[in-house]
């Protein structure tokens, strides 16, 4: 007879930090398609928008022969700084009369999480955390900027091993930083602020310039449905542990869990469990169906428990 495995609050948080991880981390969904088309087709628009719009355009504007003797004559004070660098632009319609609109290269911290969301966590961070907060605000605020912390800390590691160093040099207010790191993604202008360089545009280039911007909204909202869908598995299994006496009760609904860990203690205990919906089933039982479980010859999660505590080995 098969012992029965009762349920304690230190294998419950075990449980319930297991299953997150396996979510997060082996677990592949529709959704993270979803965020890797959205990752491609950011990095395709970026580049081929400024290859075909932003360079010629801002050569045809500001001759780089023209810039270069500008910048000869500078002496770097604020009344001698006839050039700049910049990577944010306004541009107006040539077709019609609509105002002109920005549109910048900088990148912010959503779009940098989204791009890198598998690199930063194999680095062992939360890239949605700055979603969950907006979202949800349930997280305190010593572990949310812990988190934010952690991915501040290993943005320009990514980077590098990426070979994207200019991502990491165009993401705001990064410490030094040189003029050579942005890569490609940098022009000489006339000084002073974008929107007093606005420059005419043709309908085609518009155009491109509006599939570049549709491609930034693209990657954020994929990074955001991505949360959604795994946070709500998280938070329905959750529900599972929390209420469950038994490992033979979560077993129902996350059905390989004896294979993704094991318990060493295990104490004889019957009892009968109706706790969750049929939405909720239905969406684990789906999910569970994604997890990529260890190869052959790869050691399986052991959790340890013991009286007093629970352990990950």
């Amino acid at each position: 007879m098969n012992k029965i495995i009762k349920l304690n609050k230190q294998k419950r948080e075990a449980l319930n930090k297991k299953w997150s991880d396996i979510v997060w981390n082996n677990m592949h969904l529709e959704a993270d398609e979803d965020l890797e088309e959205a990752q491609a087709i950011f990095r395709e628009k970026r580049s081929d928008v400024w290859d075909e719009v932003i360079t010629p355009q801002i050569e045809d504007n500001f001759p780089m022969a023209e810039m270069n003797i500008l910048k000869k004559y500078e002496t770097g004070s604020y009344y001698r700084s006839f050039t700049t660098t910049d990577r944010c632009f306004v541009f107006k319609p040539s077709f019609n009369d609509d105002g002109g609109q920005e549109f910048t290269w900088n990148m912010s911290d959503s779009e940098f999480n989204a791009l890198y969301h598998y690199e930063l966590l194999k680095k062992g961070c939360e890239p949605t955390v700055k979603v969950e907060w907006e979202e949800t605000c349930r997280r305190t605020a010593p572990p949310y900027y812990n988190a934010i912390n952690n991915i501040a800390d290993k943005k320009q590691e990514v980077a590098r091993e990426n070979n994207t160093y200019e991502d990491y040099a165009l993401c705001d207010n990064m410490s030094g930083v040189a003029e050579s790191d942005f890569g490609k993604y940098n022009k000489v202008v006339v000084s002073g602020g974008c929107h007093s360089r606005q420059m005419m545009i043709r309908q085609d280039n518009w155009d491109k310039l509006h599939l570049w911007a549709k491609a930034q909204t693209a990657l954020k909202q994929s990074h955001i449905a991505l949360w959604k869908i795994k946070y709500q598995l998280i938070t329905d299994m959750k529900s599972v542990i929390d209420q469950a006496k038994t490992l033979e009760e979560v077993e129902k609904h996350w059905s390989n869990v004896k294979e993704c860990i094991s318990f060493d203690d295990t104490t004889e205990i019957g009892t009968a469990l109706q706790i969750v919906s049929e939405e909720t089933a239905t969406r684990l039982s789906q999910a569970i169906n994604n997890i990529d479980l260890p190869t052959k010859g790869e050691k399986n999660i052991a959790i340890v428990v013991d009286n007093n505590s629970a352990t990950i080995n």
